[in-house]
């Protein structure tokens, strides 16, 4: 056992100074493992974010009951898909039915004395207005006989108890016709007062008897939207009693009416504006790619966990929403900017050699020469090449760079991208190292030019 310990030992340390030399050697050309053409494409900047996929605004309707009673029937359940004004539930009603028939009949009444209002006090009048006349025509002819009686006393003609009576039958005529006027005026005013007051009785009994049948139909709980039953609380039998807060019976849901509430950190919601495209994937299908559009940025803030964010709006195709579900997590990616047909350098192609990001590039002679090329959009996947490379340059995605030490940090562990691509178009950041508040979404695994990683055989960097 011992000896085998030894054997061991002697190969490690034999394998760590074949690997010392060889990493010490600074002669040597790079060696490509892997190449591939620069062509022309589109490079897009975006943000990523995460998002949440919400029903919009009265597209959830919680329905719920106005009415105290017990419940008689429930015709949905959870899943069922319903139409606009379809029935979902019923509670009992006669206490509102007796109600209804009580105010039916009072209302009947007081139509009734309407009516007879209406009949008797015309008549009423109409005799009134005669006796009048009457009145007048004897009072005229009382006037007549008493200036004729006056001419036949004064000539000694008549004697003077004849002018007495004729002047009582006179005052007797006037004392009716005055009567009989203020009767008439008695009667037209009891008619109007009569007449309104049948009316308001009328209007009030009408109004109960709407009333009653508002509150009857709180019995009969209808759906206000088309969509799928997503909830019921409340089964036939229970009793459900209304007050402050109404009793909520059944949820319905319209799956085509969803959106998506993007969260944009501070930092990048300057960038972001109405009309961006955004892509996003959900975990129940990973391998679909959904698309959309901002809408609208909140100008409210939304603080979680001592960062700010503001929700950008994205609206959902129906026929995407039908493939989601509210409360669904999103991984969103916001197209800042898109160049198309522009030569287009894949992010693996780019190399940390010592500070600086050079491009390796192939010859047709098979010579290896480093290119420090000037790019301009920077994308998730691909650079924007603006001078230094050209469509049709061979460049290597992976290569072993004989004697390249790794850049270290104060503490000696390698330095964030020292042996990866550069570029990049996502904005995500790690708070631990901007200095943001603590919590703030961490940076995704690796650069997308990230390196293969590891040492090579031949004490060389493989990139």
């Amino acid at each position: 056992m011992r000896k085998i310990l030894l054997i061991a030992i002697g190969v490690a340390l034999l394998a760590a100074g074949a690997w010392y030399l060889l990493a010490n050697r600074g002669d040597g050309e790079p060696r490509i493992l892997a190449t591939t053409t620069i062509q022309r494409g589109t490079v897009r900047k975006v943000l990523e974010a995460t998002g949440i996929v919400k029903a919009q605004v009265g597209a959830m309707v919680k329905i719920g009951a106005r009415a105290t009673g017990i419940i008689e029937r429930m015709p949905v359940k959870v899943g069922d898909r319903v139409n606009k004004g379809d029935l979902v539930a019923v509670i009992d009603d006669r206490e509102q039915q007796a109600e209804q028939a009580e105010t039916e009949a009072r209302l009947a009444s007081v139509q009734a004395e309407l009516s007879r209002v209406r009949q008797v006090y015309p008549l009423q009048i109409a005799e009134a207005q005669a006796q009048l006349d009457l009145a007048q025509a004897q009072y005229a002819y009382a006037q007549a006989n008493f200036k004729r009686q006056q001419d036949l006393v004064a000539r000694d003609v008549q004697p003077q108890d004849i002018l007495d009576q004729a002047r009582r039958d006179l005052d007797v005529s006037r004392n009716e016709l005055e009567a009989r006027q203020a009767t008439l005026r008695r009667l037209r005013q009891e008619f109007e007062q009569e007449l309104t007051k049948a009316r308001r009785a009328v209007d009030v009994a009408q109004a109960t008897l709407r009333s009653i049948k508002v509150r009857i139909s709180y019995t009969r709980i209808i759906t206000p939207i088309s969509g799928l039953v997503s909830q019921v609380t409340a089964q036939e039998g229970e009793t459900v009693v209304s007050g402050l807060q109404v009793t909520n019976l059944v949820t319905v849901i319209d799956p085509t009416r969803l959106e998506m509430w993007i969260y944009v950190d501070e930092t990048d919601v300057g960038q972001v504006k109405p009309g961006m495209p955004v892509e996003f994937r959900v975990d129940a299908y990973q391998e679909r790619m959904f698309q959309g559009r901002i809408e609208q940025i909140y100008p409210e803030p939304e603080i979680r966990d001592n960062i700010v964010y503001y929700r950008a709006l994205v609206p959902l195709d129906p026929q995407q929403a039908l493939a989601l579900r509210p409360e669904m997590t999103t991984q969103c990616q916001i197209v800042v900017e898109q160049r198309e047909n522009v030569p287009a350098l894949p992010n693996t192609a780019l190399k940390w050699v010592g500070d600086r990001q050079v491009v390796f590039v192939r010859g047709p002679d098979g010579e290896v020469r480093e290119v420090n090329p000037q790019l301009g959009l920077q994308g998730l996947e691909s650079s924007e090449i603006v001078n230094g490379l050209q469509v049709g340059d061979v460049v290597a995605t992976q290569v072993v760079i004989p004697g390249l030490t790794v850049p270290q940090t104060s503490n000696g562990q390698r330095m964030a991208g020292g042996g990866g691509g550069g570029g990049g178009g996502s904005e995500q950041r790690n708070s631990q190292e901007d200095g943001g508040p603590p919590g703030r979404p961490s940076e995704p695994g690796s650069s997308p030019g990230g390196s293969s990683g590891g040492s090579s055989g031949s004490g060389g960097e493989n990139q």
